[in-house]
């Protein structure tokens, strides 16, 4: 998986909670939906910041949910 589609909506809230935190760095992971007991969660991306000086210190904020391909109307090459 090289690329998800997320809601802007989502993202913004992401992104408000970051400045809010005062995180200067965030690392960015795209989850694949693993099949777990017979259910396969939606690809994800998720997200761990850092504050600039503080780097034992990682915050783990919640995954964004990809949004269905049935849903986007588009599709990422």
């Amino acid at each position: 998986m090289d690329s998800i589609v997320l809601r802007v909506p989502e993202l913004k809230r992401l992104v408000a909670a970051l400045v809010r935190d005062k995180i200067d760095y965030v690392q960015v992971s795209l989850v694949d939906g693993d099949t777990v007991g017979g259910d396969t969660p939606p690809p994800s991306a998720s997200f761990v910041g850092m504050r600039a000086g503080a780097e034992y210190e990682l915050i783990d904020y919640d995954e964004l949910e990809a949004v269905p391909t049935t849903e986007a109307a588009f599709n990422l090459l």
